[in-house]
């Protein structure tokens, strides 16, 4: 005989320590009722632990798990609050519906997706599929690309995403995003018509289907949206300000169907990413879409000093189109951010990396500082200074200065003048060119190798001739430009090499295969500025491959394996925070970016981009500005005007720095003859 025994199932702890864990603002925001809710979160104001203790108290109260949905930006900060909403609770959050919109739309299509034309068991495309994808679809269409260069798949793939986020056609975004691809607009339009059919022929999706059919789901289903309207009882969105519209629509078609139960967290102020799609209007004008909306702001910040935050809030005040908020710091007072011209990059690196080991002496720790730059060329004399100073360091704005491919690119043009031997730079440059794989590249080679001047071998007019004739006028072309750098090598700086290697082919190529061509174009430009101090070419590529060497190598004194200094873009280093953070390149068409002022409300993003930065310090704040630039040219000098960021504050905010030398100032010196 056997005997049963009930065990009831334990509800949330509704113990939550709100008055202990919250101030005032987040309670009214974690505690607030339902409809329409939005809450502006300023920096460092404890927007996550809102979000959690708001989901946790709906547990309290009573909703099921599986009836709220929470959409992030990232799954890591998904799973982050909802284990946190787990500790609070005491229960499991499992079945709460959290993650990035993306996998959200994966999860409902695998239920849903007959209803939009897929079957269940659809394959998701990743970035390198959909390019082996679009290739394919640039073949089929049959483009002909002999007279001008096609843009790359990966850089079609970035312009079809644009259009859809955008919800713009495809020739708007070409015309605003690489107007000289304006040629190839019909044959753009029939490549990506030809993706799509593709896509469906496959049962494939790529990561903005996901949404797309998500939207279709809620616009041509009305019984599908009742149900999810009826499923998600409470919706929260993380990060408002970064959605785009798609993903703003598809959020307010689910609020339609549950009676507009939906809070959207975010800081209007942090909206920097315009580029990527993210749309300004949703957050900004979200009570007027949405009636009744009760907006609610946290404004005590609990990461910066009193001096930083009023810094800050100087700043953002010159935006016009904002949720007007002022940061109040909860902490005791401290130092002023420090102002410092200094004269050129050089100095400026020096300054910086002196001023990383003074710290670090004082007890600071490398992983506790940041340098933030608004573009990634910013970093390179920065880096190479560090390197030279043994100064351990991580780049979080892609992969060091020196490794990025189209710098590679440029340095394979110079190495091949200075050894015509070198096999790895004749195969590099050899892909560079249309119709030409890895199979003819090494045929290419091996017609170079037998030669006593591999160099003079590859201008002979019989180099190619046995090549498929797609192939020869893409070779042929390849050594015009190649005499003409030849030409230049003779007499020119190795800085003026690289100006020289923009105005062959490569330049052409640049746009067609890169996205975001004119940051990597700024990028060719910095490295022009770098070689400025290598009197030969000899001795400039002998440096670059030093500075390779020297990475990861500890700093003086000693220090962990994983203690070392942050680099980063601004946009990389959004929701960080360190002890001491240098904000460097703050000049007029460095930051503000000069292209970004080009744009409608340029200006405003780009002071939201600098809002970001500074609010990032907890201690210490320095922000410096060269006088002078070195000209890419190699001719001569420009004078830099400080950026308008730091002129419209006022002087009492700040303190104006000076830098002393101790010794003769001198760039970087020459290493080699």
């Amino acid at each position: 005989m056997s005997r049963t025994f009930t065990i009831r199932a334990r509800g949330p702890d509704v113990r939550l320590e709100l008055e202990r864990d919250l101030n005032e603002a987040q309670r009214a925001a974690v505690t607030c009722g339902d409809g329409p809710k939005l809450v502006i979160a300023g920096a460092g104001s404890g927007k996550t632990r809102t979000i959690t203790y708001r989901v946790a108290y709906l547990l309290a109260r009573g909703v099921p798990p599986a009836q709220v949905l929470l959409a992030t930006f990232t799954n890591k900060a998904a799973r982050e609050m909802l284990s946190r909403v787990e500790t609070l609770t005491g229960g499991d959050a499992g079945a709460i519906w959290g993650g990035t919109f993306h996998a959200i739309g994966n999860r409902l299509l695998r239920r849903h997706g007959p209803r939009v034309g897929l079957a269940v068991n659809y394959s998701i495309l990743d970035e390198e599929d959909s390019r082996d994808l679009l290739k394919m679809c640039v073949t089929e269409a049959k483009v002909r690309v002999e007279e001008k260069r096609f843009p790359a798949p990966a850089l079609i793939a970035d312009l079809v995403s644009m259009a859809f986020n955008s919800q713009r056609p495809l020739a708007a975004v070409l015309e605003e995003r690489a107007p000289h691809f304006g040629m190839w607009t019909e044959e753009l339009e029939r490549v990506a018509a030809r993706y799509e059919a593709r896509k469906r022929a496959a049962n494939a999706v790529d990561y903005d289907d996901l949404l797309r059919f998500w939207r279709a789901l809620l616009d041509e289903h009305p019984d599908v949206a009742e149900g999810l309207g009826r499923q998600f009882r409470c919706l929260l969105v993380d990060e408002y300000q970064d959605t785009n519209l798609v993903q703003a629509q598809i959020v307010e078609r689910l609020a339609e169907r549950n009676g507009r139960n939906l809070m959207v967290v975010g800081d209007d102020a942090q909206s920097i990413y315009r580029f990527r799609g993210a749309h300004y209007d949703n957050i900004l004008r979200f009570p007027e879409r949405n009636p009744g909306t009760e907006v609610f702001k946290l404004e005590a910040n609990y990461r910066s000093t009193p001096e930083i935050l009023e810094f800050t809030n100087a700043s953002i005040l010159h935006n016009q189109r904002q949720h007007r908020k002022t940061l109040l710091a909860q902490r005791p007072r401290g130092s002023l951010p420090v102002v410092l011209p200094v004269n050129d990059a050089y100095q400026e690196a020096a300054f910086v990396a002196e001023r990383i080991l003074q710290l670090r002496d004082d007890g600071v720790p490398l992983a506790d500082m940041a340098v933030l730059y608004r573009a990634h060329a910013h970093s390179s004399i920065l880096q190479a200074e560090l390197i030279k100073r043994h100064v351990p360091y991580e780049v979080r704005s892609g992969v060091r200065f020196f490794e990025q491919a189209h710098i590679k690119d440029v340095v394979a043009h110079l190495r091949i003048l200075d050894n015509p031997f070198d096999e790895v730079a004749w195969r590099r440059l050899w892909l560079m060119l249309p119709r030409i794989g890895h199979v003819t590249a090494a045929r290419l080679w091996q017609a170079l190798a037998a030669h006593r001047n591999p160099l003079e071998a590859a201008l002979s007019g019989s180099l190619g001739a046995d090549l498929p004739p797609a192939a020869r006028p893409h070779v042929a072309r390849f050594q015009r430009d190649l005499r003409a750098l030849r030409a230049a090598a003779e007499d020119r700086h190795p800085s003026e090499l690289i100006g020289a290697v923009l105005e062959t082919g490569y330049l052409d190529y640049l746009r067609a295969t890169y996205d975001a061509h004119p940051s990597r174009l700024e990028d060719i430009q910095q490295l022009a500025v770098f070689a400025r101090s290598y009197r030969t070419l000899r001795s400039f590529l002998s440096e670059l491959v030093l500075l390779g060497e020297l990475y990861g190598q500890e700093v003086a004194g000693g220090s962990r394996d994983d203690e070392r200094l942050v680099l980063s873009s601004v946009h990389q280093a959004k929701g960080l925070e360190w002890k001491v953070v240098f904000v460097i390149r703050m000049c007029e068409g460095a930051f503000p970016s000069e292209m970004a002022l080009r744009e409608p409300e340029g200006e405003d993003e780009e002071r939201r981009i600098f809002y970001v930065a500074t609010t990032r310090a907890k201690d210490e704040l320095y922000l410096t500005h060269p006088l002078i630039d070195l000209s890419p040219r190699g001719n001569g000098q420009v004078l830099l005007q400080p950026s308008r960021f730091l002129r419209e504050i006022r002087f009492t905010l700040y303190e104006q720095g000076e830098v002393e030398m101790l010794s003769a100032y001198s760039p970087e010196p020459d290493w080699g003859a």
